[in-house]
């Protein structure tokens, strides 16, 4: 386990950026601790000395802001699953993307802004945030708050806050090859089709999930060599696109004076396609 000096739970963005920017390079940010406890067990950040704990920012809240699904990003994936319009978002793409990040316990403690940070290469919740346009807020360094595209984000440079995804009359399909089912991906393609516009993200043949036309540079290991992952790149974004088309959509009903709860239970409907 990596020697730390401080570990330290601020009570505002502007003390956890003034802790970060103190500590330079040699502080991480905590927001579920999937990835950076194993690092530090593993000693394979040997510079870091200070742990940033978000818990106690109030960024764990998902809301409705018009036509936008904001989620904190402290969410858990496990909460994200459970919420019935992140659920019915796309044919329930996101959903189905959050199940394949790994088993239960890594997705009770996984947030959705942790994945964004990371931007893991086999991440289909990444490639599915990609896939339907979705927007990341950061409060920066520099103490101002900036939104862009998760398709231009580049740098993660302060503290993500929340995640927005439109919301839209649109069908969604995984398509994806593995080891076993439970597997994360060697390969996968996330299809989102709304009307004529047709979105794919691609994720396990780029450092990290991407959107389809964009240049290919498939890292090979054990679970799949550079060339496999050139060959099955066209295969499954063909098998996710067709999988789009032959799903259900299910949007959101159009009047605004309903509750939430009652958009909800719209949302959550099986009976097929309504109100779009």
């Amino acid at each position: 386990m990596a020697i730390l000096s401080q570990f330290v739970r601020p009570a505002s963005l502007d003390e956890a950026i003034r802790l970060l920017n103190e500590a330079g390079g040699s502080a991480a940010i905590l927001g579920g601790g999937t990835a950076l406890v194993g690092m530090l067990e593993m000693r394979a950040r040997p510079e870091l000395e200070t742990v940033i704990d978000l818990r106690m920012l109030q960024l764990d809240r998902l809301r409705m802001d018009g036509e936008r699904l904001v989620v904190g990003a402290m969410v858990t994936l496990t909460d994200m699953i459970a919420h019935p319009v992140a659920g019915a978002l796309a044919s329930g793409v996101l959903v189905q993307a959050a199940r394949g990040e790994g088993p239960i316990n890594l997705r009770n403690a996984a947030t959705i802004g942790g994945v964004v940070a990371l931007g893991e290469a086999d991440s289909e919740v990444y490639a599915a945030l990609l896939a339907l346009d979705a927007a990341v807020t950061m409060y920066t360094r520099r103490q101002t708050v900036e939104t862009v595209p998760l398709r231009d984000l580049q740098v993660v440079d302060g503290v993500i806050t929340e995640i927005a995804v439109p919301l839209q009359a649109a069908r969604g399909a995984i398509a994806r090859v593995a080891r076993t089912p439970s597997d994360r991906p060697i390969v996968a393609a996330v299809a989102i089709v709304a009307g004529a516009s047709k979105t794919v993200a691609l994720c396990g043949v780029a450092p990290k999930p991407i959107l389809l036309g964009q240049l290919l540079a498939p890292i090979g290991d054990f679970k799949g060599s550079v060339e496999y992952r050139y060959e099955m790149a066209p295969v499954v974004a063909q098998r996710a696109l067709e999988a789009a088309h032959r799903s259900v959509i299910i949007c959101r009903s159009r009047p605004r004076h309903q509750s939430l709860h009652r958009r909800a239970r719209l949302w959550t409907s099986t009976t097929g396609l309504f109100g779009c």
